[in-house]
């Protein structure tokens, strides 16, 4: 295991932000194979472009199958019944079972302004009936909807999903506010690498592929090793332009990310989205040493369970927030009433040290009022504290100011880190140098990543092409000058608190 320390925030170069966000995935013009993509015209379902692979699959060569209509190709109760079904408005995809050119197909379909997508997949075998997945969702919804903490959820979201597809590994992947990500639980067969614990630096999932993530429910690569299907012709006849393949299913992935998996010794790969508040909170990452296919039922259990997990996690995530508001709010009230009833608002502070260290999560406290500090807690030195606020008006702050590792933007801090690494200023009166400033203490954080963060990206010499890492041995990384974090809900009623002073200042004046 190797390690470094560092002063300041977690993680290292931020390679999500400036390149591994900035290349087109939806506009690969590229499938996977396992499956057919067809583009439609919406007025007579004319096939305006077609994946190359219908040859294979379907029996039809692509440069056939284009310009042909869908009520060509289909047994005409089945054109009807699909005719039925796009004529009624309905989100997201709509799954339609048709027999194209002899062949079983679970069809998803899904509108487009000018077209319609087609993401066809072949049915073979016997195919699960309703009753059977219903039996097996029945325990995993009853086993998630017990748990009473986010956590417990995820561990048993891990076990029942790895019971059920047969993956050798299921982790659940959270993000923390800067989008590195950390694997918080995880079922694995005991060959596979143990990655509990563990961070994974932002650039593992980038900023585009988030986003794509908060929109699709999941992604699924069946073989890692698979050779892309080029879509025919290559510009769509309606657009001009490749077709946009965000919300496709069959979407070829990015040859990096390819790579990225090649390096984990993996042979397929299925994520899920956990959202929180219409927000990615995380993600249900599957693993298989080998190529693995799964049917459109059980891509649909992860689907249902996705909004199962979501919804628990978002319900039992909000419930601690609100109790903890709550606790603060009844913290903030005694405050106010104290203040409100003292005769000098700066002597009302004073007297309210420890209470206001207590709402602000602080350990330490100034007050700074024409000049005068008044301290309470761990605190820098008067003098320290008078350069401080004349730092934060050269930064012109006005608002709510909150840094946790101060002394990365302010050099001066340095000297005072391991009291006072973090601070959250409140400005009252900025022009005149009034502010009251909380302080939090240094907290030494041990960060164990999956291989070094620093060395996320390899690039070529030429600057533009790039690799992924190869390691994703253990690298442990200790955080210096650091604080820990003020969570919303604080950040939230400090500001409460300062509109309230900088009121009850300006009725003074």
């Amino acid at each position: 295991m190797d390690s470094a320390q560092i002063a300041g925030p977690v993680g290292g170069r931020n390679s999500d932000a400036d390149f591994c966000g900035k290349v087109p995935l939806n506009q690969t013009n590229l499938v996977q194979p396992h499956g057919v993509l067809l583009i439609l015209g919406r007025a007579d379902f004319s096939v305006l472009q077609c994946s190359e692979n219908t040859g294979a699959l379907m029996g039809i060569e692509a440069r056939a199958l284009v310009g042909r209509t869908l009520s060509s190709l289909l047994p005409p109760e089945q054109y009807i019944r699909v005719q039925e079904r796009l004529t009624k408005p309905m989100p997201g995809k709509i799954p339609v079972s048709l027999t194209l050119n002899g062949c079983e197909f679970l069809v998803l379909f899904e509108a487009q302004a000018d077209y319609y997508i087609a993401e066809m997949e072949p049915v073979e075998g016997r195919q699960a009936t309703f009753v059977e997945l219903y039996q097996e969702l029945k325990f995993s919804m009853a086993a998630i909807e017990s748990a009473r903490t986010s956590g417990e959820a995820c561990a048993i979201i891990a076990r029942e999903l790895k019971t059920f597809s047969g993956f050798d590994k299921v982790m659940i992947y959270r993000f923390d506010g800067d989008w590195n990500g950390e694997v918080i639980a995880e079922e694995r067969e005991p060959e596979m690498d143990a990655y509990f614990g563990l961070k994974f630096p932002a650039s593992d999932i980038p900023r585009q592929a988030r986003e794509l993530y908060r929109t699709n429910p999941y992604r699924f690569i069946p073989d890692v090793n698979y050779t892309p299907i080029r879509v025919y012709p290559i510009l769509n006849p309606r657009t001009h332009t490749f077709t946009d393949l965000s919300n496709s299913n069959l979407r070829s992935v990015a040859a990096v990310h390819i790579e990225y998996l090649r390096n984990m010794k993996l042979g397929a790969s299925m994520s899920t989205r956990i959202l929180r508040n219409g927000v990615l909170w995380g993600l249900i990452a599957c693993h298989h040493r080998t190529a693995r296919f799964l049917s459109y039922q059980t891509c649909a259990v992860f689907e249902l369970l996705s909004h199962i997990i979501s919804a628990k996690i978002t319900a039992v995530e909000n419930t601690d927030a609100h109790a903890y508001e709550a606790t603060l709010h009844s913290q903030l009230r005694k405050i106010v009433e104290h203040i409100s009833t003292h005769g000098d608002l700066l002597s009302g502070l004073q007297s309210q040290g420890e209470e206001l260290r207590s709402l602000l999560r602080a350990d330490g406290l100034c007050v700074v009022s024409n000049g005068r500090v008044v301290r309470s807690g761990l605190a820098p030195e008067d003098s320290a504290v008078r350069d401080l606020v004349y730092w934060l008006q050269s930064q012109a702050i006005t608002n709510l100011y909150v840094q946790t590792n101060l002394s990365s933007v302010y050099e001066h801090a340095d000297a005072y880190a391991t009291t006072a690494s973090g601070l959250m200023a409140l400005p009252i009166q900025p022009e005149k140098g009034n502010f009251i400033l909380a302080f939090r203490q240094e907290a030494v954080q041990d960060v164990a990543w999956g291989g070094n963060p620093n060395e996320a990206i390899q690039f070529e010499p030429d600057r533009k092409a790039y690799h992924p890492r190869n390691s994703f041995r253990q690298w442990k990384q200790t955080v210096l000058n650091t604080s820990l974090d003020w969570r919303p809900e604080e950040t939230e009623i400090a500001e409460q608190f300062r509109r309230f002073v900088v009121q009850q200042t300006l009725n003074k004046s």
